[in-house]
């Protein structure tokens, strides 16, 4: 606790003694804080790689403010639906835009939302952006990636200690320990020709896993995709890996969609239609072929997937689908490759200036029935080999008020829907209410919407959340969600409900001087850890955090400080709390092409329902949200170095400490001995 009372006596005389100057931050460390926005709240795994890619490309090929389509807009995550109606509306209103520094007339917008448009917006006269593609063009002008990463902890996991045993006919007789090495290394190669023309490769070993022995011969894990947009009447068209989002997710949505976050007011998903897939996620992909045709107002898609996954399947039925990935052991590989999943959809959407209107339909066949040990939490879920999902969307505008939602149904009879508005009522003021209902028995495979939960089944809730720019230089964001779920869930054996709000408070003092404050509460019901009765004791469990984050800039450094404590109370127990300061460095090197990011962080959460989770810098398609809880201290170093126009290289490394006395981290085949773990990660980036 001294240590933390060290730092921030530190931290405060840091905040006041160093002179900001104005500093112009990378489109990567503009992506890097939109993500972290977004994970700020959850400990979710978020697809960082296709949200960086999709950013990235945009940046490459950015959108011209004078002939944009709400689509195209849609593909910026921090605008919300209010912000791309009036971008859309002035532009209609007014005529063409002259110059970005007239964004400023537009409501809803302040200086932080368009630093954030800069790197992925132009103003520029109008072009056929559809006209006709060449070969030598796609030579010419594609852009050629190549990426091998590598990854390796320090530290002797019991899982490496000794090698699987094998019998004289070659089968693993130790089933215990990991059958590959401790090294994680991956392959990824892409091409794009603006973003009309995208295809590539990925294969990636898992630590653990076998790369070539008697269990494996080569990677665990390839894929491959391709895709064309704007090809004759074709919009898109996909091979290979592939995802479809479509309406609100309620039907089909494998990839992330909006919660709560800091952005309040964007709870609605984004970037509907087909697109490829290129990420590391062993599961959350189609492995196939579909294609969207544009006739006129209409877009029509259709898919289908042939993909084996992973499941503990024994006399032709499976109890659960195995999603990690991860085939280290005998046990585990022994769940690879068991189940096929075929799926075939559509969706049809129909566009009009103010409305929009579409239909989904997904039917899935499993070549092994689906059948869940039942328990009461999860009496309702499917049981199975096949199921149709079906589901209308909407959305409609009028004057300043924005409504959308979906409704959806299963073979079953099972119905979810959500629906809800943004309303503007004044520039200054932006307001959103959205309200959910999942039945109990509403439970398919594809669903991503906004919930509390991350199965999209068994809640209710009302989501109300706002906006406010008082004056110049200030924003005030806040919402306030009431859910209930009606029947017993994962770990909470009775009908329980729940509360969550957050403020944040936002002061842009210079343009290269940013904080906030962030408060949040919550209180859910859980089972009664200290209950020793026979019928099940739902007590509600309470949450409170305040956060403090300071960005600044001198010259070329750049820092960030942050704050942040939590109490935790469950029934009437006594309250215990957490806390947690970091201190960010960046500094991009002017006589050499290296950028390098460092921190220094300390935490006191001795309780577990304390814990912290803090996104950090990493290598290039990578990400960090390390959890920490207990006593100790982490650090991490990430360097990046531009050997030449066509080479690059990353290298980080990052150490936690703890301070606990604690001789053992983690459990089973992961545990370490000791009070410390230490990982380092290595990228080689070609562009040829």
């Amino acid at each position: 606790m001294k240590q933390i009372i060290s730092y921030i006596i530190f931290f405060v005389i840091c905040t006041y003694t160093l002179r900001a100057q104005d500093a112009v931050s990378t489109t990567e460390q503009l992506i890097a804080d939109i993500f972290e926005q977004y994970t700020a709240e959850t400990d979710d795994a978020i697809d960082y790689d296709t949200f960086y890619e999709e950013l990235v490309i945009l940046s490459q090929n950015p959108i011209n403010l004078n002939l944009t389509k709400r689509e195209e807009l849609e593909h910026l995550p921090f605008l919300s639906d209010s912000q791309i109606e009036n971008i859309l509306t002035y532009v209609y209103k007014f005529g063409a835009l002259r110059t970005v520094y007239e964004l400023q007339l537009i409501d809803g917008l302040d200086m932080t939302d368009i630093r954030r448009m800069l790197p992925f917006v132009i103003i520029g006269e109008s072009t056929d952006y559809q006209k006709k593609m060449y070969v030598q063009d796609l030579l010419r002008y594609g852009k050629n990636e190549l990426f091998f990463r590598l990854d390796k902890g320090l530290e002797t996991k019991e899982g490496y200690r000794f090698l699987p045993e094998e019998d004289e006919n070659g089968l693993v007789t130790n089933s215990k320990n990991y059958l590959g090495n401790a090294f994680y290394h991956s392959l990824k190669y892409r091409f794009h020709f603006k973003d009309r023309v995208l295809f590539g490769f990925t294969a990636e070993k898992d630590a653990g896993e076998q790369f070539w022995g008697t269990t494996n011969k080569g990677y665990d894990f390839y894929s491959a995709h391709a895709q064309l947009n704007d090809f004759g009447k074709f919009k898109t068209i996909v091979l290979g890996d592939f995802r479809a989002n479509f309406g609100q997710g309620l039907v089909l949505r494998p990839e992330f969609g909006m919660g709560k976050s800091s952005y309040v007011l964007n709870v609605s998903p984004r970037n509907s239609g087909l697109k490829k897939y290129s990420s590391t996620d062993e599961y959350n992909f189609f492995r196939g072929g579909g294609a969207t045709l544009r006739v006129g107002k209409l877009d029509i898609s259709a898919f289908y997937s042939n993909k084996i996954i992973d499941g503990d399947t024994v006399n032709g039925a499976f109890s659960s689908i195995y999603k990690t990935g991860l085939h280290r052991t005998p046990s585990e590989f022994n769940k690879k490759h068991t189940v096929n999943q075929q799926v075939m959809g559509g969706n049809a959407t129909f566009t009009h200036s103010n409305f929009q209107v579409g239909f989904t339909v997904v039917h899935t066949i499993f070549d092994n029935k689906l059948e869940p040990d039942k328990s009461v939490y999860n009496y309702f879920y499917f049981s199975g080999d096949k199921q149709t999902t079906g589901g209308v969307n909407y959305r409609m505008r009028w004057h300043k008020l924005n409504i959308f939602g979906e409704t959806s149904m299963t073979d079953n009879g099972a119905m979810a829907t959500l629906n809800g508005f943004n309303f503007t009522p004044l520039s200054q003021v932006n307001l959103v209410v959205l309200h959910r209902y999942f039945s109990p028995e509403y439970d398919t495979f594809y669903a991503t919407a906004f919930s509390e939960s991350s199965r999209i089944n068994n809640e209710t809730g009302l989501y109300l959340g706002a906006e406010i720019r008082p004056v110049r230089k200030w924003k005030i964001a806040a919402y306030a969600d009431s859910y209930r779920f009606q029947w017993p869930k994962f770990g909470v054996d009775a009908p329980s409900l729940g509360t969550d709000y957050l403020l944040q408070v936002d002061f842009a003092a210079q343009r290269n001087i940013n904080m906030f404050w962030r408060f949040k509460y919550e209180e859910k019901q859980d089972n009664f850890s200290g209950s020793q009765a026979i019928m099940p004791e739902i007590v509600p469990n309470k949450k409170a955090s305040l956060r403090y984050n300071l960005t600044y800039y001198f010259g070329n450094f750049s820092f960030k400080n942050v704050i942040e404590g939590n109490l935790f109370q469950q029934a009437e127990t006594n309250w215990t709390y957490g806390i947690i300061a970091s201190q960010d460095l960046s500094y991009k090197f002017s006589r050499i092409p290296m950028k390098m990011d460092f921190r220094v962080q300390f935490f006191d959460a001795v309780n577990y329902e304390n814990r912290f989770y803090s996104y950090e810098k990493d290598v290039l398609y990578a990400f960090s949200i390390p959890m920490y809880y207990g006593q100790g201290s982490r650090y991490y170093l990430n360097l990046q170095y531009e050997l030449n126009s066509k080479l690059s290289v990353w290298f980080k490394i990052a150490q936690t400490v703890y301070a606990d006395d604690r001789e053992l981290l983690s459990s089973g085949n992961e545990t370490l001995a000791g009070n410390r773990k230490t990982d380092v990660r290595f990228m080689l980036k070609w562009n040829f």
